[in-house]
């Protein structure tokens, strides 16, 4: 009956239904994942997909593996995304010796300066470290960055200010540690 009402718009069963089920989607994704650091990230994808999709549950009697294939599918596509991150990041080490990969001509970089980046750069948060490698290295526009990680062109906006800011702050910070007599 609360699969019924929540496909027919009832928030108030959804919300019942997903508390319902919590645990034991909860389990099913850590034991899918096994990064316990990532799993509100992941579980947090997947009631968003379920509010978006509940108006298309067709058999109401099988919200479990309704949402069990939901589950699945924002596994999957989280694994992609780390996949796709984790060369990212690699691509990233390999270029720093290239400035030119940054869009700055080489004459203006030492090879300490390109490690500092590259060190602030996998010490800032995830999801600024995304924006930055998408921009700067894979040369996306802030559009395809959008569509890339499913989240709204002024965040993106913002992610790469913050970013940048991050990185510039860390590798001040390590230049004046450098630079200090004592």
């Amino acid at each position: 009956m609360l699969a019924l009402a929540a496909s027919g718009g009832d928030r108030d069963a959804l919300q019942t239904l997903l508390e319902r089920n919590w645990l034991w989607l909860k389990g099913m994704v850590i034991a899918r994942v096994y990064r316990l650091d990532l799993i509100d990230d992941i579980l947090q994808d997947i009631c968003i997909k379920v509010i978006d999709k509940i108006d298309t549950l067709k058999e109401p009697e099988r919200f479990r593996p309704w949402l069990a294939t939901i589950a699945r599918r924002e596994i999957v596509n989280f694994r992609r995304q780390q996949a796709r991150k984790s060369a990212l990041l690699q691509q990233l080490q390999q270029r720093a010796e290239v400035p030119e990969s940054v869009g700055l001509h080489q004459a203006h970089w030492s090879q300490q300066a390109c490690d500092s980046i590259v060190e602030a750069l996998k010490r800032i948060p995830e999801k600024y470290r995304e924006v930055f490698i998408l921009k700067y290295i894979k040369d996306y526009s802030y559009v395809q960055i959008a569509e890339a990680l499913d989240i709204p062109f002024t965040t993106v906006q913002i992610r790469l200010t913050r970013s940048r800011r991050m990185i510039y702050d860390m590798v001040q910070e390590r230049m004046r540690h450098r630079n200090d007599p004592r």
